[in-house]
């Protein structure tokens, strides 16, 4: 989402937005990083820092993962386990490891049909949006992305 320049629209929903501190530690671009931090600062972005016993916990759950998983991952499955959340990914594995870990999980789509839903932005930006999306990542679904653009292109509400 920061990418396209979304992430501000996104924890605009009506929902609150977290993430944990494996996934802070791994960002690098100092850009993003003062986005990311105005977000904690307004409370639009929670970040959770997990324990020395749940480091521990994720650690073996890493140990014993088959796949392409990396330790962060682990760690955002394993949080949203443990406090019953949602996970956004848009990661096959993590998606795949998530459902077998019984966690409710969507993609990016989602969050673009969220903010159409509650007015965060209008389909027609919604639409240029995942155009763009579209021209920086190719592994998204494009099938599922084309029928959203056809489908609010040219709609301002």
């Amino acid at each position: 989402m920061y990418a396209i320049g979304m992430l501000d629209k996104m924890c605009n929903l009506p929902f609150e937005i977290h993430t944990v501190d494996f996934v802070m530690d791994e960002m690098t671009n100092p850009d993003q990083l003062s986005a990311l931090d105005t977000l904690i600062k307004k409370k639009r972005l929670c970040v959770y820092r997990f324990s020395a016993e749940e480091i521990n916990t994720i650690a073996l759950e890493y140990r014993d993962v088959s796949g392409n998983l990396s330790l962060t991952d682990c760690s955002v499955c394993y949080y949203a386990r443990e406090k019953s959340l949602t996970l956004i990914t848009g990661d096959k594995q993590l998606r795949n490891y998530a459902q077998r870990c019984c966690v409710k999980v969507y993609g990016i789509l989602f969050l673009f049909d969220q903010m159409v839903t509650h007015h965060v932005i209008s389909p027609k930006a919604a639409a240029e949006k995942l155009k763009e999306l579209m021209s920086i990542n190719t592994r998204l679904p494009q099938s599922e992305i084309l029928k959203r653009i056809e489908a609010w292109d040219g709609k301002e509400r």
